[in-house]
């Protein structure tokens, strides 16, 4: 995705631009805020397994941020990191790997590969939860969008013009429109349809 400063917004009227140009930047600063959050807590779980520098740069690559917002997320889940978390390192080097005996070494490329197993699987759950979150922020920030542009578009297609402005992979993109059309359809469909339902007309005998 491009930097709000360079979403176009030409193509509509002027009473539609500013405010889609401020939803754009609350959007992005939204976003940024929610992948600093989930930085933190991603290196937070995975500490003793990863670096904070790993972490982050795993983080980077799992959850996909933006590459226009990667070095702003860093920089901010540094500063919110403790200065132990910021120093702390991955793993020591097992004692059994210093130890060339063919029973010990044998044992220990086993502890190595369940290790590397529960790392793995440590790190796609840490990476799911921040995707949910990430997902949560863009439903929220996309239905605001679609406020903004529901004099020019039908609320769809301004979901769309959404998705397709922060560039959401297909996955991403589905999960998005479909929780931002539920959450349209409470309160865009069933309010409408129970305020027309008229009470009947009782004629007197």
């Amino acid at each position: 995705m491009v930097v709000p400063s360079l979403i176009p917004t030409r193509r509509f009227p002027d009473s539609v631009r500013i405010d889609l140009q401020v939803a754009y930047a609350r959007a992005w600063e939204a976003l940024t805020q929610t992948h600093e959050e989930q930085a933190v807590g991603f290196v937070r779980r995975l500490r003793g397994r990863l670096s904070a520098e790993e972490g982050l740069q795993r983080y980077v690559r799992e959850v996909a941020v933006p590459i226009h917002m990667q070095e702003t997320v860093r920089a901010r889940a540094l500063l919110a990191l403790t200065p132990e978390e910021r120093s702390s390192h991955g793993p020591d080097t097992p004692e059994a790997w210093r130890v060339l005996r063919p029973d010990h070494l044998v044992d220990a490329i086993r502890r190595r590969a369940r290790y590397v197993e529960d790392t793995t699987l440590a790190i796609r759950l840490a990476a799911a939860a921040a995707d949910e979150a990430v997902a949560a922020t863009h439903v929220r920030m996309a239905l605001e969008v679609a406020r903004v542009l529901e004099p020019v578009l039908p609320l769809d297609e301004a979901l769309m013009h959404y998705i397709r402005t922060f560039e959401l992979a297909s996955v991403a993109a589905q999960l998005v429109f479909q929780r931002a059309m539920a959450n349209l359809a409470e309160t865009e469909i069933e309010l409408p349809l129970d305020a027309a339902i008229e009470a009947p007309v009782v004629v007197a005998p």
